[in-house]
């Protein structure tokens, strides 16, 4: 289960800052029961989230819902720096009691998004105040978590202009493929119908869906399944077998294989281990 440690600032809200001087890409098993936003400070990064790849530069911020299958990939032989902040239901609820859930969700499906450089400022000093809080905790700074989660957000909304997706070579048919993948993972699929879908020969497509997205074909169906049948176990009181037939998997226990390799625990346990939370 994904999980925060419990110290006061930290489950709260998660925050972390990373620096490489040499490219590393995201590992593979990437969704989470939690939201995420990502600020790149400097370098560059292509991210791939909700079917949709940017090319991700100094002083833009990427907003990922939760369960939204996603990858970052690196850009050239540069290094970068980017803060990264993980919430659960808690720290944006003022957002939600002056705006509305509507809002919220709406902002967080944006993507990327890009700001002109004075407010390019203020997200960072946002972020900097945020590592201070966590640095030197006081009795007020669960207030002032919350009240900085608050600031990004808003300034998200009011400021934030929705990047471009990546316009490079087919790159449009990848997250055209990659969509069609979203929404019809129940069915069998292949990768040669996946690769006619997209009008490519089907070495170029597995080969530029690699590079584009940073997911294998079979592995981004895989996960994309995944992640519906953890939505299932979660929300549904449906039995395996019905949930491995949902989500395009062929029987409960090639499921279950599936689920313990990528998750390391059975689907089983982990409904019980999620009620069990659910109840403390």
């Amino acid at each position: 289960m994904d999980q925060f440690s419990q110290t006061p600032l930290s489950s709260l809200l998660r925050l972390e800052h990373a620096a490489a001087r040499l490219p590393n890409n995201m590992s593979a098993m990437h969704f989470h029961s939690y939201y995420e936003i990502y600020f790149l400070v400097a370098g560059k990064r292509r991210y791939f989230v909700g079917h949709s790849i940017y090319d991700v530069s100094p002083g833009n911020l990427v907003l990922i819902p939760k369960m939204q299958l996603h990858r970052t990939i690196s850009l050239g032989n540069a290094g970068y720096d980017r803060h990264l902040i993980y919430f659960n239901d808690t720290p944006h609820q003022s957002f939600i009691n002056q705006l509305g859930a509507s809002v919220f969700e709406e902002v967080m499906s944006r993507g990327c998004l890009q700001f002109s450089s004075n407010i390019v400022y203020q997200i960072q000093r946002d972020f900097t105040q945020l590592a201070e809080e966590f640095a030197s905790p006081s009795p007020s700074s669960e207030a002032m978590v919350s009240h900085l989660l608050y600031d990004i957000l808003l300034t998200a909304l009011r400021h934030g202009t929705v990047k471009s997706t990546y316009q490079g070579e087919s790159a449009d048919h990848i997250q055209e493929a990659a969509h069609y993948i979203s929404e019809h993972y129940p069915f069998e699929l292949t990768l040669k119908h996946v690769a006619q879908f997209a009008c490519m020969e089907e070495t170029y497509f597995s080969k530029r869906f690699k590079a584009l997205t940073g997911f294998g074909f079979q592995e981004y169906l895989t996960l994309t399944r995944l992640r519906a049948a953890e939505q299932l176990l979660l929300e549904t009181r449906l039995s395996m077998g019905e949930i491995a037939e949902r989500c395009g998997f062929s029987g409960s226990n090639y499921f279950g294989d599936v689920f313990r390799r990528y998750r390391g625990i059975a689907p089983s346990a982990y409904r019980k281990e999620a009620q069990n939370e659910l109840w403390r």
